[in-house]
């Protein structure tokens, strides 16, 4: 095993042999996943339908989960010190959060129907991807999926 100093002379070697491999790569610039989703019909139509099919604690209720949905009487972003904590309103610092959260799942695709927010949710029959929770929607025409194809569509209003 290398220790810092040797980790350090393998690099220098390396990019004294092989310099176009060192050689510094631009990336193009790209929005955030966030910019241009309304965060306002983000709260009203799409992160009650969150709350309400993914925030279990076996599933997207966890802190660590890629698409974390912090909801009453689940997953808070502190340790509440009480049950009324526990099961009181989103803060608007939890709302926030699950509005990044699901707007990360836009990140490099321009297409709104080639979102895993969208295709994690439909049978395979549908045009979903697999699942690990399976089908939660049965199909496009579901009320709660077409809530969210309208977020990331940017046509969605708030009731």
């Amino acid at each position: 095993m290398l220790g810092s100093r040797g980790w350090r002379f393998a690099m220098l070697a390396f990019c004294a042999v092989g310099p176009a491999a060192c050689a510094a790569i631009e990336n193009a610039p790209t929005a955030a996943p966030a910019d241009g989703l309304d965060e306002t019909v983000f709260r009203c139509s799409v992160e009650p339908v969150l709350v309400k099919q993914c925030s279990y604690t076996a599933c997207h209720g966890l802190a660590h989960s890629p698409l974390r949905i912090y909801s009453p009487g689940k997953l808070r972003a502190t340790t509440p010190g009480d049950i009324d904590a526990a099961i009181a309103p989103l803060t608007a610092g939890e709302h926030h959060a699950n509005f990044l959260s699901a707007s990360g799942f836009r990140f490099g695709t321009e297409d709104p129907l080639d979102n895993l927010l969208l295709r994690k949710t439909l049978p395979s029959t549908e045009g979903g991807y697999a699942h690990q929770g399976g089908a939660i929607f049965a199909g496009t025409g579901d009320p709660q999926w077409m809530a969210i194809d309208a977020w990331l569509s940017r046509t969605g209003r708030c009731p």
